[in-house]
């Protein structure tokens, strides 16, 4: 059984994958000890599948959930628009936790002999760079342009390991619609709590086509069901696992 589950919660699921207590506690002293993406380790399970070797697929999703963890950990340093931006010790702390998890990466990976993946993931997190950076930016020119921005930002690495292992373009194209709600699901709550949302820039600035006076939150719900209708149709036509199914009935009732 692999030492992390969907049903722990989203930091506990972080905390298994560190070895070193004395790190645990430095993370959490800090608050530095990141959330686990369970929809992220679920695409990662089902895209792994035909490898036999229980112990080295496990060693391969960690490996890929550190450079994820890693990657989040950073972008917190410098996140648009902070509300109450880091000092700065505590920003050397999250660059050292950070670094932490990239090293943890890299080790597990080279003890698996995967250099070929280390390559292939490292495409996915360029990609992802790139990505939040035109977002952030407003580097688009269409709405088309931005959903596939917002689309590699929370999926490049999932689909670059998803590629590495052979699946297929139908595999790839639910995974990204999925990953791509959930990610709107999460800024629908945030705005809905907080009244902001990342996507306000995007909206303002006018990429997508509004109807008539829309509001931030129209727009966004309109977004939203046409995303949920993509992954409702691919789902009929795609060989999942019962696990990754619920999960995907999950995200379109919500």
């Amino acid at each position: 059984m692999m030492i992390y589950q969907a049903e722990h919660t989203k930091q506990e699921g972080a905390k298994q994958l560190i070895t070193d207590p004395k790190i645990i506690r430095f993370l959490e002293k800090h608050n530095l000890l990141p959330e686990l993406d369970k929809d992220q380790l679920l695409w990662l399970q089902e895209a792994i599948q035909d490898v036999k070797d229980e112990d080295q697929k496990r060693a391969i999703i960690e490996a890929v959930l550190y450079v994820i963890l890693a990657h989040d950990t950073h972008e917190t340093i410098d996140e648009p628009n902070a509300e109450f931006p880091l000092k700065e010790e505590e920003r050397e702390l999250v660059v050292l936790a950070g670094d932490y998890f990239s090293a943890l990466y890299y080790r597990t990976l080279a003890s698996q002999g995967k250099i070929d993946l280390i390559q292939a993931i490292q495409k996915g997190v360029e990609e992802t760079n790139a990505a939040k950076t035109n977002i952030y930016q407003l580097h688009v020119a269409t709405d088309e342009e931005f959903l596939e921005e917002l689309i590699k930002s929370n999926a490049a690495i999932t689909l670059r390991f998803a590629e590495y292992f052979g699946n297929e373009e139908a595999f790839l194209h639910i995974a990204k619609q999925t990953l791509l709600l959930k990610r709107l699901l999460l800024e629908r709550q945030l705005y809905e709590t907080t009244n902001t949302s990342r996507l306000v820039g995007a909206y303002d600035h006018g990429y997508f086509a509004k109807t008539g006076q829309a509001t931030f939150a129209i727009w966004l719900g309109e977004i939203i069901n046409t995303v949920k209708a993509e992954v409702s149709g691919s789902l009929t036509s795609s060989a999942l696992s019962a696990k990754l199914v619920i999960r995907i009935k999950e995200l379109l009732a919500a």
